[in-house]
Order: structure tokens, then C-alpha cells, then sequence
């Protein structure tokens, strides 16, 4: 249902601008259950009236968020550490900050130091430990007595235990839901990016940032896609119940990133000249085939005889004098053959299904990253918990919850995150505000329901829509068990996030920093060179598949890491820097050289090396690997930027 909201066109069209958006991960059973377990719960706060049962409302909701989907040991193993953890850190915080503050703050520091440094534990402990913080920050603004808190602490037990209990048994969910969604939304594009090629315009005389723009979109988040799917299933256990599905799926991956082989190929025609009929043709029945398994992956169908029609379809194409659509007629044919023998054996042939499966959760070596995260986390929070005191501003936990989300091991995901929690809390405070201004008390505890349910739904979608609706929750909740208007809430919101999000986001940049990534220049060198190796590798008429697979792999992604740095050096006003100027036509060119091995490749006879074997690559190969591997130069010097840029002009 997803991909009929949004076209995978619009999601491309995001994509290439930086908003990161995947519909197809919309877990409308997930949006059910936490609906049901928050909006009940308020139902009960507000009929007892009890302002304090809104704790197990909360309760209820972060365990929602703590719920890690996929097999059920897992999932219940997550949901009681979250629910012991946050128990734990409600009684003790709440009765320490009734004791005394100072005494208080210094616990929730500790607090959030232990919580930066469970991520070592993986990413079910990750969220855990980012729902346990945000638990202490909201426990501290609740000073109570001995007995008070062990109220409290019951209250948000009993939260848990409620939303616990409908997770484990309302609407269950195929535990491979998100990576059958992933790997269906990966064919969606690829046909997306296909039938594009049919419309595509002659662009031999526009701009370089135009023909650039048009070359990459594309191929870089397909290649990121393919990447970012086959960790995704990989990570499955190769046990049952989820093996049948990961077997299936790892089979769809590498046919996927077979055919992208002839896209990339069709796109380099298409840029030079327009289609031929034959080739268009080609085309046509590739995207329907991507199209039906797209469909047959999101339905859990694994059907053998789905790419029948569209394999006999093109093996039936007669022979052209167009080597390209004849080979890549052949090819994608081959590709969903394979596929068809790889889901009648019941996975992958080759036994990949059922490999050795090694946990992702188990502990990992506690690094430096990770310790100076814990200490950022840790002077964040009450940096911001401090401010919000000092000013005697309104809830001053929604400041330090910001403060607990934004803040992240990586400077640019701090951004990121930044930017995408003030946009969303903004937008959810005027909404929520407007809300909690015109509407009843008995109808902003109705809204309370859609509004849980689209918060956990949208989760996996984007950040941003899912922080506008649990805005929208947090408000009208506080606004039901609270004296203020809604406006003063929705205002109170949007200034406590601002707050957060920028102290999270200055600790990330002051203390300390990260040591600087490779930059621009040495990321480009790295996909110059992981390009001529690719094109190489097929001028030579090299043997082996696999390995020119992997180099082609290769060199998808290192073009992707340097042309994802080459647009944030451009959003940061270096737009007229030569150097950028010089390594934004490097990555173009890189481009054309990827779809020219392409070509070479599919239309080179197959098991027969070139009667000529091309030697102008591999001297270059060289020449390039000892200019570039010079260790007085951390990054290469402009001079040699233009000698790549040179090079790649005369080879094209």
C-alpha cells in the first residue's frame, strides 16, 4: 500500500534532495497496538481522574518505541530490560530529586554516561538505552518521597507491562516484515529508474551540474539501496522460523544487483544518443519483471514461476546488430533464471540461506567513539537540564530529552537529526496547540489514539513526521492531565526542543570533537581508483565474475561516499571552491566511466577475453596507485585532482 501513496519517482525525487524517506516501512499493526495500549490507559487517567496514571501512559509508549520487532525472544527480552531499567531509574531519580537537587542531577549524569555506553551492546540496546535516559530525564522533574516514587515507579510498570502485553499478543507481524519491504521498495526503484530511461531527454548539451545531477541521482541510491538491504537480510538468523525468508530474499538481492548492471549500461546509451527500439524494448520488459517481483516480495510470495513470462520473453528477442540489448537481453534473462532455480530449491542454491548466523547484539570492544559519546551525552543533558532550570522554564524535560536524541556518536548525524528534530517539533507544536486550543477535552482524548498509532507507524518512514506526531501526543497528554492551554504547551515544546537540540549539538561540536573524516579530495581519489580498477578489470577480459562483481560493488559505493560529502561541502557555501569545482566533474566523469565498463562488459562475447587486450587501464592503474599513494600528501594536491580529471576526459 505504501508505494501506491508514493511513487518510488517522488521517494527518488526526496532521496536526491536529502530527505530521507522509506513509505514502504509503515508498520501499520505496530501504529495499532501502541493506539490501543496509550490511548486505554488515558481513557482509565482520565475517568479515575488521576493526572499521575499519565506516567503509565508514557510508560505504555516508550515501550511501543522499545519494541524491536522481528522473533519473539528477542522482543521480550528488550521490552523487560526496558521495562527493569526504567523502573529502576524512575524510583531512584524521582526520590533523589526530591532529596535534593544537586544530588539529583549529579545521578541523572551517571545515568546518562551508563546510557551512552550501552550501545556497545548493539542496536536493540541502543534504543534501550536511549528510551532509559529519556525515562531519567522525566523522572527527575518529578521530585516525591520515598513512597511517592514507588508510586511512580509502579505507575510506569504497569505502563509497561499493559503495552507488553498488547505487543506481544495483538496483530502479530511477520518478523521479516521491514526486510521483505526493503528488498520489494529495491525492485520498485530499479523499474522506477528503467522505465525513466524511455523519457529520458537528450542531455549531450546541458549544464555539467545538470547532466551530473541526472547521472548519479539514480545510480547512487539504488547502489545504497543494494547495500543497505543485503546487510539488512543478512543479519536474519539462518534458523527457523525466519529462514525461508532470508533465503529467499538473498537470491532477489544479487539479482537485483545484476540487473543494475544493464541499467547502468542503458543509462550511458541513453545520454549519448536515444534508445533504439530494440534496446527500449529490452527495457520494457525488465521493469515489468522488477515490477512483479516487487510484488510478489511485499505479498511474501516466492513464487518460482513469477519471472517465467518475462524470461521467455526475452530470450525470445531476436538477435540484433545492437550488441548492447541482444547481450542485456541475455543477461537479465540469466539473472532471473537464476532466481527462478534459487526460489524452487527453496533459497539460495549455493547454501548462503542457512549460513552460520552470528548475533549482532553480542558486546563489542568499548571504544574511545563510544566514551567520548557518553561524555557528550552526559554534559548535555544537564547543560540542558540546567538551563531550563535556571530560566524557570515549563517542563524542562522536553529539553533534555532533545538533548538525549540529538545527541549522537557522529557529528553529522547530529545535524541531521538536529534539523530534522526542530522542523518536526515546530510543526507539531502549532498543530497540537491549534488542536488543544479548539477542541473538547473528550475529543483530544480520541485524538489521542491516531495519534500514538501514526507516531510508531511512521517511525521507520521519516524522523521528522514521526517527531511532528509524538509532539502532537506529548502536548495534548500533558494538556489532558494539566492546567495549561494548549497553546502555552505547544509554545513551551517548541522552545525546550530548540534548546535541547542545540546544546546536543554544540556538546557534539565542542567537546571532544572527532577527528575529521578523509576529505573531499581523498574520498574522489578513492573512488577514482576503485572505478579504474573496475574498468580494468573488463578492458582486460578478465575471467572471473566474482571478481569483477565485487570491483564493480566497489566502485558504486565509493562513488556514493564521495558524492554524498561532495553535496554536504556544497550545502556548506563552498560552492565556488575549485576544488570541489574539479572533483564534482571527477565524480561525473566516474559516472560515464562506470556505465562505459558496463557496456564493455555486457557486450564483450561471453567466456572469450578481447582479441586486443586494452593495456592503456592497467598503466594507468599504476601510475595512479603510486602518484596517489605518496605519504607526504594525506589528501591529494589539486595537481594531481587535474591530472585525474585530465585522464578521464581523454579515456571518454
Amino acid at each position: 500500500m505504501a508505494h501506491t501513496l508514493m511513487p518510488s519517482v517522488v521517494t527518488h525525487w526526496l532521496g536526491a534532495r536529502a530527505i530521507a524517506i522509506a513509505p514502504e516501512q509503515i508498520a501499520i499493526r505496530e501504529g495499532l497496538r501502541a493506539g490501543v495500549a496509550v490511548s486505554t490507559v488515558m481513557l482509565v487517567a482520565w475517568h479515575i481522574d488521576m493526572p499521575l496514571m499519565a506516567w503509565s501512559a508514557f510508560a505504555a509508549f516508550w515501550t511501543c518505541l522499545a519494541d524491536p520487532g522481528g522473533l519473539l525472544r528477542p522482543r521480550i527480552r528488550t521490552m523487560a530490560s526496558f521495562g527493569l531499567a526504567g523502573a529502576l531509574i524512575t524510583g531512584t531519580l524521582s526520590t533523589l530529586a526530591g532529596y535534593h537537587t544537586a544530588a539529583a542531577f549529579a545521578a541523572l549524569g551517571v545515568c546518562a554516561f551508563l546510557c551512552g555506553l550501552a550501545r556497545v551492546r548493539g542496536p536493540a540496546a541502543t534504543q534501550v538505552s536511549v528510551l532509559a535516559a529519556i525515562v531519567a530525564v522525566v523522572a527527575i522533574c518529578y521530585p516525591r518521597t520515598p513512597l511517592g516514587a514507588l508510586t511512580l515507579a509502579g505507575l510506569f510498570s504497569l505502563g509497561v507491562l499493559w503495552a507488553k502485553l498488547i505487543c506481544l499478543l495483538a496483530w502479530p507481524v511477520d518478523p521479516c516484515t521491514p526486510q521483505k519491504q526493503a528488498c520489494a521498495a529495491l525492485f520498485r526503484e530499479q523499474a522506477g529508474m528503467a522505465f525513466r530511461l524511455l523519457a529520458l531527454p537528450h542531455l549531450q548539451r546541458a549544464s555539467l551540474p545538470t547532466r551530473q545531477k541526472e547521472l548519479s541521482a539514480w545510480r547512487r541510491d539504488i547502489r545504497h539501496r543494494i547495500e543497505q538491504v543485503r546487510s539488512s537480510v543478512e543479519k536474519l538468523p539462518g534458523d527457523a522460523p525466519v529462514s525461508p525468508a532470508r533465503a529467499a530474499l538473498l537470491p532477489a538481492i544479487e539479482t537485483a544487483d545484476r540487473i543494475f548492471v544493464t541499467l547502468i549500461a542503458f543509462e550511458h546509451a541513453a545520454f549519448s544518443a536515444p534508445l533504439p527500439p530494440e534496446t527500449a524494448r529490452v527495457i520494457r520488459i525488465t521493469a515489468a519483471a522488477l515490477r512483479r517481483i516487487a510484488r510478489d516480495i511485499a505479498c511474501g510470495r516466492h513464487a518460482p514461476d513469477s519471472p517465467g513470462p518475462y524470461v521467455r520473453a526475452l530470450t525470445r528477442l531476436p538477435a540484433h546488430a545492437n550488441a548492447l540489448s541482444t547481450r542485456a537481453a541475455a543477461w537479465n534473462a540469466a539473472a532471473l533464471t537464476d532466481l527462478q532455480t534459487a526460489w524452487q530449491a527453496g533459497g539460495n542454491p549455493s547454501g548462503d540461506g542457512n549460513a552460520p548466523f552470528t548475533p549482532s547484539t553480542l558486546s563489542q570492544p568499548l571504544s574511545p567513539v563510544l566514551l567520548r559519546h557518553a561524555g557528550r551525552l552526559s554534559v548535555a543533558v544537564l547543560v540542558a537540564g540546567g538551563i531550563t532550570f535556571g530560566l524557570r522554564l515549563p517542563y524542562a524535560y522536553w529539553a533534555m530529552m532533545a538533548a538525549v536524541v540529538v545527541t549522537q556518536p557522529g557529528m553529522s548525524t547530529t545535524l541531521s537529526r538536529t534539523i530534522e528534530r526542530v522542523a518536526g517539533s515546530v510543526a507539531g507544536g502549532i498543530l497540537a496547540a491549534i488542536a488543544g486550543t479548539l477542541c473538547p477535552k473528550w475529543l483530544v482524548l480520541i485524538l489521542i489514539f491516531p495519534l500514538s498509532a501514526a507516531t510508531i507507524a511512521l517511525r521507520g518512514v521519516n524522523y521528522t513526521l514521526c517527531v511532528t506526531f509524538m509532539t502532537q501526543l506529548f502536548i495534548l497528554v500533558t494538556d489532558l492531565v494539566g492546567s495549561d492551554a494548549g497553546w502555552l504547551l505547544g509554545l513551551a515544546r517548541a522552545q525546550n526542543n530548540i534548546i535541547g537540540s542545540l546544546v546536543g549539538m554544540a556538546a557534539c561540536l565542542l567537546l571532544w570533537p572527532e577527528k575529521s573524516t578523509a576529505s573531499l579530495p581523498a574520498l574522489v581519489s578513492r573512488a577514482f581508483m576503485a572505478n579504474l580498477r573496475y574498468a580494468a578489470r573488463v578492458a582486460t577480459g578478465a575471467d572471473s565474475r566474482a571478481e569483477t562483481e565485487q570491483a564493480r560493488r566497489q566502485a558504486g559505493t565509493t562513488s556514493n561516499k564521495a558524492e554524498i560529502l561532495c553535496q554536504q561541502t556544497s550545502l556548506e557555501g563552498l560552492r565556488r571552491s575549485e576544488n570541489l569545482k574539479i572533483c564534482t566533474e571527477i565524480l561525473f566523469h566516474l559516472r560515464q566511466l562506470a556505465g562505459l565498463a558496463s557496456t564493455n562488459w555486457l557486450e564483450r562475447a561471453p567466456h572469450r577475453a578481447p582479441a586486443e587486450e586494452n593495456q592503456a587501464d592497467l598503466a594507468a592503474l599504476r601510475h595512479f596507485s603510486t602518484l596517489l599513494a605518496d605519504p607526504a600528501h594525506a589528501a591529494p594536491p589539486p595537481e594531481h585532482l587535474r591530472e585525474m580529471l585530465l585522464f578521464l576526459k581523454q579515456r571518454l
